[in-house]
């Protein structure tokens, strides 16, 4: 049994809808929080509360709402998360900006508006979920990728500077998982992805074609969130948890730059130009 409480964002799906379900099960104090809260119906938490990480608004409101009726925030689960697909060249300005204010500046936010409470309590976790794509860059996901770099860098600085406080920062890192993340994100991109004339197109396709064939053996969100709460129930959590990760892209890690572009470059079908 736990009295702890946990503020999780971007809980209308997939992994933070399964999580926080799990979490309450586990007698956790459950604040769910989602753009669109009437996603939250079925959710038997303690709290449900609208927040965009977007909107400095909203998030100061949120988080002002979660210490009004519990007092204090132990676990903070930056779980909200965006991608969009293409090329480097075609993805524009403002679709790169989006991606970068849900998946960076949207856990900035959240850590700028949660930590001054943890600090005063001298104690808390933040749980930051990243993703394979945050060391290992495939063709089509580049941009996608470059935030979750950006945030396996700022989790870094993160866990040295807040360990001064007694406040522990986790990166949770899964590879594929089943859920509507990636259809999502394909949705975003529809325009990008199925233009005719992208000199991209075949890139595209292929890509498409993995995709699918992977999704047939990926397992569902439970085995991340199940993973999560290990990181949330750990006296001496790691620094990085690898989540439902095949191993051939765990060996694609540790490969020298030349022979890992190699190998994408077949499975991707990259034929360079003759002309």
């Amino acid at each position: 049994m736990s009295s702890k409480t946990v503020l999780i964002t971007g809980c209308s799906t997939g992994i933070g809808h399964d999580l926080a379900r799990r979490l309450t099960l586990a007698k956790y104090t459950v604040i769910a929080t989602a753009r669109h809260p009437e996603t939250l119906t079925d959710l038997p938490v303690a709290l449900k509360l609208p927040l965009d990480v977007t909107d400095p608004t909203s998030v100061a409101s949120a988080t002002a709402e979660v210490i009004r009726c519990f007092g204090r925030i132990d676990i903070l689960v930056n779980n909200a998360g965006y991608a969009l697909l293409g090329a480097v060249e075609e993805i524009s300005d403002e679709q790169v900006q989006k991606m970068f204010d849900v998946n960076v500046y949207g856990v900035m936010r959240m850590i700028r508006a949660v930590i001054p409470q943890m600090r005063q309590q001298k104690a808390g976790r933040v749980i930051n979920m990243s993703s394979i794509s945050g060391k290992l860059v495939f063709p089509v996901g580049g941009m996608y990728s470059a935030t979750k770099f950006a945030l396996e860098a700022l989790s870094d600085a993160l866990r040295m500077e807040l360990a001064l406080f007694g406040i522990q920062v986790v990166l949770i890192e899964p590879g594929n998982i089943q859920t509507n993340f990636n259809a999502t994100a394909q949705a975003h991109a529809k325009e990008i992805l199925s233009h005719p004339d992208s000199p991209y197109q075949a890139l595209y396709q292929q890509s498409l074609r993995l995709t699918t064939t992977i999704r047939k053996s990926e397992p569902g969100p439970e085995i991340v969130s199940q993973v999560v709460q290990q990181a949330i129930e750990a006296s001496k959590p790691k620094a990085r948890y690898v989540v439902a990760v095949p191993f051939s892209m765990r060996l694609l890690l540790h490969l020298g730059d030349s022979l890992r572009d190699f190998i994408l470059r077949r499975v991707f079908k990259m034929v360079p130009s003759t002309e």
